[in-house]
């Protein structure tokens, strides 16, 4: 047994940091040896201190090349490549956010891992409809991904199932919480009662509603709910959110819906960006979704080209500047073909909300994985309909 350290080296919020941990567990029971290190999750008094690694050679999964993976862990290669490497540690340095990454529910003990509020005998019943809503920071737009969820939305849930809807979470005062309001006056509405409090609540419920947040995301998942209808939307959209792909398509508790590709504001300016959405989600059974994200479309040479423009490539990358001074618009259409477009430069300056706002076609296109980015329906699709990739 190699003597090697799973070191967890990027930290967050609670939700953040429990999926790199299960994804560290997962890498040691895959490859069979290994010391998880450097974990704290208060939550759950969970303290793993650091191992000092300074003086030691080691693989490092590093944050841009996990984010580029959706987030999941190289473990065959890692099981392929310790054992004939001088590796003495892998330092697991992304968000790790791929449902792969994460020791099978079915199969392993997360109440021990991750016990329950004892004092605790608050939660959704089988007659109730959680709905988490999660307020504070994100509301001032501080993320693209980070949207809130239209009212029209949780309005079909209702209807559908019967159940007596409960907001529960950070009811942040806003323009947005009193429409919520408005339009549910017989709804229960529950402020967070604390992080521990709040994951319980989450987690024990029957019928759930996630917010878009890694930690509703993992409560719902660590549930033993009947059902959790989960809106495959901002930073729970692995076509918008490119770095991670959560969509838990082997769990039959899961009902999958897709939203457009939208981005968020500030919570004062919310309808600008929620009201072309309103109505706009679609419920896809989970085997299409599936096949969907399996097969995205993907921009050739020739698609890259037709709508290149000579400055736009020169204003984004300055660096290769030399190649106009000596060759003018040829040399930057030659770099482009040989150099750039393989290794992902852009051929154009592109706008994703203007054109996810201006195309919400284009941007429902996207959301399925009928296109892998916004960019690339506009490359491959987009230019021959007219469409514009910046106002």
């Amino acid at each position: 047994m190699k003597d090697l350290t799973i070191k967890v080296s990027l930290h967050g919020n609670t939700g953040n940091i429990m999926m790199m941990y299960l994804s560290a567990l997962k890498l040691q029971s895959d490859l069979g040896y290994g010391t998880v290190c450097n974990v704290r999750i208060p939550l759950f008094n969970i303290s793993i201190p650091d191992i000092n690694t300074s003086q030691r050679f080691g693989i490092h999964d590093r944050e841009h090349i996990n984010s580029r993976v959706r987030g999941r862990i190289s473990t065959d290669g890692y099981r392929h490549l310790i054992p004939n490497s001088n590796a003495a540690f892998i330092s697991l340095e992304g968000y790790s956010q791929h449902i792969d990454n994460f020791p099978d529910r079915r199969t392993t003990e997360y109440e021990k891992l991750f016990p329950v509020c004892s004092d605790n005998d608050q939660y959704g019943g089988p007659d109730d409809l959680v709905i988490n809503i999660r307020g504070g920071e994100i509301l001032t737009g501080l993320h693209p991904d980070y949207t809130v969820l239209p009212p029209e939305f949780y309005e079909h849930l209702i209807q559908k199932t019967g159940k007596k809807p409960i907001f529960y979470g950070q009811l942040t005062p806003s323009p947005y919480l009193d429409e919520l309001k408005q339009r549910f006056p017989e709804a229960r509405f529950i402020a967070s009662r604390g992080e521990a409090l709040d994951f319980d609540y989450i987690r024990r419920s029957h019928y759930i509603v996630p917010a878009l947040s890694t930690f509703s995301w993992i409560a719902s998942w660590l549930s033993d709910a009947k059902k959790i209808f989960f809106p495959v939307a901002g930073v729970l959209s692995p076509q918008q959110h490119r770095s991670s792909m959560l969509l838990p398509f082997d769990d039959p508790r899961y009902e999958f819906y897709v939203f457009p590709i939208y981005h968020s504001r500030d919570v004062s300016h919310y309808r600008d960006y929620l009201d072309p959405v309103r109505t706009a989600w679609q419920y896809v059974p989970t085997e299409e979704l599936r096949q969907a994200y399996s097969f995205p479309n993907k921009p050739t040479l020739n698609d890259a080209l037709s709508v290149f423009s000579v400055t736009d490539y020169l204003n984004t990358y300055g660096d290769i500047g030399s190649f106009y001074s000596a060759y003018g618009p040829v040399g930057l259409i030659n770099h482009f073909s040989s150099d750039g477009f393989w290794e992902g430069k852009n051929p154009v300056q592109f706008d994703d909300r203007y054109y996810a706002t201006t195309y919400p076609t284009a941007a429902m296109d996207v959301a399925m994985g009928r296109y892998d980015t916004l960019l690339d329906h506009y490359m491959i699709v987009g230019r021959k309909m007219g469409h514009k990739p910046r106002a």
